[in-house]
């Protein structure tokens, strides 16, 4: 047996990617793309990060950091598969375009212009962690294309708790 893993490449493709996807490659995208609207400063592991397809129907979430489920106290089967709109309400019960109780409506046409128009955001937005308890979340949205088509295949959000919101 060989003990020198780099003659043969990885150890095993995926082992250090469990999601499948290369957030490294998907954050140096990100720095290097075209025509920045935002400019996200330093990003470290206590950024809580999610990746969002948007050739999906409801644009659900696909990944979401472990500093993103420790913000929020969801656990990784909470989050994959919904639209992000359920941490806008506590116990996540959001439906696609109804009104919001929680976070004015401003807001809500901000993000979704965003999202629709494949536009960079910078937003704070009332969210709520599963236990119930609010908080304002600074949110960036950017768009990525992933492929030679040029057309934005996820949308990934960065994700800082500001501080707990007022009632």
């Amino acid at each position: 047996m060989d003990s020198n893993p780099s003659r043969f490449g990885v150890f095993h493709s995926g082992l250090y990617a469990p999601s499948q996807f290369n957030i490294m490659n998907i954050m140096a995208h990100i720095y290097e793309r075209p025509n920045k609207q935002v400019d996200l400063g330093p990003v470290d592991d206590k950024c809580g990060i999610i990746l969002c397809d948007l050739k999906q129907p409801d644009e659900p979430i696909v990944y979401a950091s472990p500093a993103f489920l420790k913000a929020t106290g969801y656990d990784l089967g909470d989050v994959l598969g919904l639209n992000c709109r359920f941490l806008q309400a506590p116990g996540g019960n959001v439906l696609p375009k109804s009104p919001r109780k929680y976070v004015d409506k401003d807001t809500v046409k901000k993000i979704r212009k965003a999202v629709d128009k494949n536009q960079e955001l910078q937003i704070e937005v009332v969210n709520f962690k599963k236990s119930g308890k609010k908080f304002i979340n600074c949110l960036t949205i950017i768009p990525i294309s992933w492929g030679c088509d040029g057309e934005f295949n996820y949308s990934v959000g960065f994700m800082v708790a500001k501080k707990p919101a007022k009632d």
